[in-house]
């Protein structure tokens, strides 16, 4: 083939006219090679997070939402195992305690994250040899409350939710979703704890019978709609979601109660892991852009919750639960993690056999 003066000079104008594309776009250039794909809770989250991920540069991100609570993931995960469909899965520390312990968990350092460096310590999730597997991205409380335009009477103490009033207007969460805390703050209110439920099943079993439960909830939109539309009005959720009932009518969070009222408050970490796959470096980029101090402000601040990044500024709405260490002692319940995760499937089978069949 002859290669003449015009082949050169067109091949030439063609390879700066397709620099000049990837230019243009920088985003379509710097993504190739950065796919990545996320999985994380519905509604507000996965929104916020599109939102916020959306602004950053060289990232290909698909996403997906967790079927409910994210230890739904954990059963999806274990049957596609040693392959997975995610990359990063945002969680709380019970999925993350069964997650490392699956040895699914990537380990990462402080230098592949860097922006993880300005999250407490305390915070972060290891394996038995010390490494570091979850990343943190945001302090979680989960504590009661109710809607003061449904609610029949002022709430005031754990056994108020025996109350006839309350028939059909209290909605609870099956075990398998928060971890079982809503019960687990039930045992700590009657005396016991994760450890001794035996009070919290006695309890729950006569709300159920005596009809105050009006509605069982395995996702945030389902609660949602019902506390927002009158069909229930006291539960036991997240911060979060407490926010988010509050833009469509007033709340009542009973997250600073006395200690003789029984309320007490849950605290859980939330972030994500970044699962053994190809794309395990690029999760952790991206969860180093996410984590930021003005990307963490931001996201925290649109779904409720406090940013695990100390740079990051709490907002107004959730500065209640930003405890003080003789607050924490004070209005917070403990938890071993390790301990729930290993009994949730015991918990959710118990539930389907002595308070379902009242439901």
């Amino acid at each position: 083939m002859t290669i003449d003066r015009r082949t050169i000079l067109k091949t030439a104008l063609l390879s700066s006219a397709a620099a000049g594309f990837a230019n243009c776009f920088p985003s379509i250039a710097q993504a190739q090679g950065k796919e990545v794909t996320v999985i994380d809770w519905g509604g507000n989250y996965i929104e916020n997070i599109k939102a916020i991920s959306g602004k950053l540069a060289g990232y290909d991100v698909t996403y997906d939402v967790h079927a409910g609570d994210a230890t739904a993931t954990l059963t999806k995960i274990k049957t596609t195992w040693p392959k997975s469909d995610y990359d990063v899965v945002a969680g709380y520390d019970a999925v993350f305690s069964s997650m490392i312990a699956e040895g699914w968990v990537e380990t990462f350092t402080l230098d592949e994250i860097p922006n993880a460096k300005d999250v407490p310590s305390k915070l972060f999730m290891k394996d038995a040899a010390g490494n570091l597997k979850a990343i943190p991205r945001s302090i979680m409380g989960l504590h009661w409350g109710y809607m003061k335009e449904t609610c029949p009477f002022p709430i005031t103490n754990i056994r108020d939710l025996l109350d006839p009033r309350l028939k059909g207007l209290v909605l609870f969460q099956p075990p398998q979703s928060s971890a079982n805390m809503q019960m687990i703050s039930i045992a700590y209110a009657l005396g016991g704890s994760e450890k001794d439920l035996e009070s919290a099943w006695a309890f729950v079993k006569q709300l159920a019978e005596m009809g105050n439960i009006g509605r069982v909830s395995l996702s945030d939109a389902d609660t949602f709609t019902s506390l927002t539309t009158g069909e229930t009005a006291v539960t036991f959720q997240t911060s979060s979601g407490f926010q988010r009932a509050e833009t469509v009518t007033p709340v009542e969070r009973l997250a600073r109660m006395p200690e003789d009222s029984g309320f007490k408050t849950g605290i859980a970490m939330e972030g994500w892991i970044v699962v053994q796959t190809d794309k395990a470096a690029v999760g952790k980029a991206w969860i180093n852009d996410m984590l930021s101090p003005e990307n963490n402000e931001a996201f925290c601040t649109a779904v409720g919750s406090i940013p695990a990044n100390s740079k990051a500024k709490v907002s107004e709405a959730q500065k209640y639960l930003a405890f003080t260490e003789e607050e924490y002692a004070k209005y917070v319940f403990p938890m071993d993690w390790a301990y729930v995760g290993q009994h949730l499937d015991e918990w959710t089978q118990r539930w389907e056999k002595e308070i379902a069949p009242f439901l």
